[in-house]
């Protein structure tokens, strides 16, 4: 009897330790599948994030670039300091574009200017002393006279009216600020390549309280 009862105590303790066991491991289960999911989320989250640098990078590699204005040529439509996109994505220079390009091929620095003329037009300067009168004429004789209420201009007794005639493939520019502006109508500037521009300015970024888009 007594070798009886002690079978049925090992069997019986047997069984304890089966069980106990096969609720280790069902209890083990659930935190394994909570580790996969954790991990499988952690790397579609890092992927998610790799493909959206990726498109970032791309994107103002090839369709827009961030540049910085530097002086105060383009007052009071651009300031000193602040930063603007521009983009030349099938980009062809029109008359009143706000543009950037490379000043020349040796020094590659940016310059900011507002497109006066485009090629085969002509460019009439008039300096009033209350004003500053912009005439072009286009290629087939139509005349325009500019209306640009956004310029800054104090008129100078030295100034004198001048006229100029855009070359093939180039655009003439000036700084919104006409007093303190190096533009076409210096010669050190000139007319400029269209293959120099950089692109159109389309948005100012900072400061933020004065983000938007460019006219």
């Amino acid at each position: 009897m007594s070798d009886m009862n002690t079978d049925k105590e090992f069997d019986s303790v047997e069984n304890e330790k089966e069980e106990k066991e096969e609720s280790a491991d069902s209890k083990a289960q659930p935190n394994k599948k909570g580790e996969k999911n954790f991990l499988n989320e952690f790397v579609d989250y890092v992927e998610m994030f790799a493909l959206a640098v990726c498109f970032v990078v791309l994107t103002f590699t090839f369709l827009f670039r961030v540049c910085t204005v530097d002086g105060a040529s383009m007052n009071n439509t651009l300031s000193h300091g602040e930063r603007i996109i521009i983009s030349d994505m099938f980009y062809t220079p029109k008359r009143n574009d706000v543009v950037v390009f490379y000043e020349n091929d040796t020094l590659k620095r940016p310059v900011v200017k507002r497109v006066i003329a485009t090629e085969g037009e002509s460019v009439d300067i008039d300096y009033f002393s209350d004003t500053m009168r912009v005439t072009v004429t286009s290629v087939d004789g139509k005349k325009t006279v500019l209306e640009e209420d956004f310029i800054l201009y104090n008129y100078q007794k030295y100034y004198v009216d001048e006229s100029f005639v855009v070359p093939e493939n180039h655009v003439f520019v000036m700084g919104d600020n006409r007093n303190d502006s190096r533009d076409s109508r210096d010669p050190s500037i000139g007319f400029v390549d269209e293959r120099t521009i950089l692109g159109k300015v389309i948005f100012r970024i900072t400061p933020i309280s004065n983000a938007g888009s460019i006219k």
